[in-house]
């Protein structure tokens, strides 16, 4: 081979990989200039797909795994439904007294840590505790100490799944102030107070709303979930979910699931909403 002949083979490659990386940049450069609700459209649309596919393959004889068009039609039909409106009301209402009481133990014990340094590792472990307890080992428990008809073991446990979040994205942002600024206000004659409330509380807004935001659908799973354990009660999602199961019913328990998600997603939405009006500076809630 001349070396004409390797200059003009090395030109030719130099030219198709030239030409191949042109078109993966144009189609990165395609994908990434997308509206941002088009990743979600194509991921419900691709979801959707391969759900049918597995319900008319898979499960098409037994039919435990209905299709997307049964699942519409039932759903279609709860969301005109008041017992469905009532059940959703009665879990959700117990998750949100489990969201509030379980935040507000968790950002006690952060602001503990803050101002009584010592306390950091009580904290931290206590938060884990609730994080790893078993809730079916629990839950019988709070649903023997409450009377029948009481919902305390699903604000019970809507609580016990938001401590541990809270705690740790209350401390990493009550850590993130300035050091600057915290010099400044111990120089003015402040002190660990006068640091919390002034500068410690301003910085952690990100990091605590983000917590806040994840725990909302925790709250909501754990409530479902206190439901399955409560005696004399017979409102609520998890109550349906119950008799759809005795039942053996398919297409009500997945309603219900996609009911619950729902749900939950919209609880998250909410709460980062908030979080965006609260601390629109914070970088992570950029577009």
């Amino acid at each position: 081979m001349t070396d004409v002949d390797r200059e003009l083979g090395s030109s030719i490659a130099l030219g198709v990989e030239t030409a191949r990386g042109r078109s993966r940049r144009n189609m990165l450069g395609a994908i990434a200039g997308m509206p941002p609700w088009a990743g979600a459209v194509i991921g419900i649309v691709v979801l959707i797909a391969v759900w049918w596919l597995v319900a008319v393959t898979f499960f098409r004889v037994t039919g435990s795994v209905p299709t997307p068009w049964q699942v519409a039609q039932h759903l279609a039909g709860a969301l005109v439904d008041p017992i469905y409106w009532s059940a959703i009301g009665a879990t959700g209402g117990a998750a949100l007294w489990g969201y509030v009481w379980g935040n507000l133990i968790a950002f006690v014990l952060a602001f503990l840590v803050l101002i009584a340094p010592w306390f950091d590792g009580l904290a931290t472990q206590l938060a884990v505790v609730c994080s790893c307890i078993p809730i079916t080992a629990i839950a019988p428990i709070v649903t023997l100490l409450s009377h029948p008809g009481s919902r305390a073991t699903s604000i019970f446990l809507a609580a016990l799944s938001v401590i541990f979040t809270t705690v740790v994205g209350s401390l990493l942002g009550l850590r993130a102030a300035s050091p600057t600024q915290l010099d400044v206000i111990s120089a003015y004659g402040g002190g660990r107070l006068t640091q919390l409330v002034k500068v410690r509380l301003i910085a952690a807004l990100p990091s605590i709303m983000a917590a806040l935001k994840i725990a909302a659908p925790a709250a909501f799973l754990g409530s479902v979930l206190g439901e399955y354990f409560l005696i004399g009660v017979d409102k609520g999602l998890g109550i349906m979910l119950l008799a759809a199961q005795a039942s053996a019913n398919p297409v009500s328990l997945w309603t219900l699931a996609l009911i619950s998600g729902g749900v939950a997603g919209l609880a998250y939405w909410v709460i980062g909403l908030i979080g965006r009006l609260v601390s629109p500076w914070s970088s992570g809630e950029a577009r």
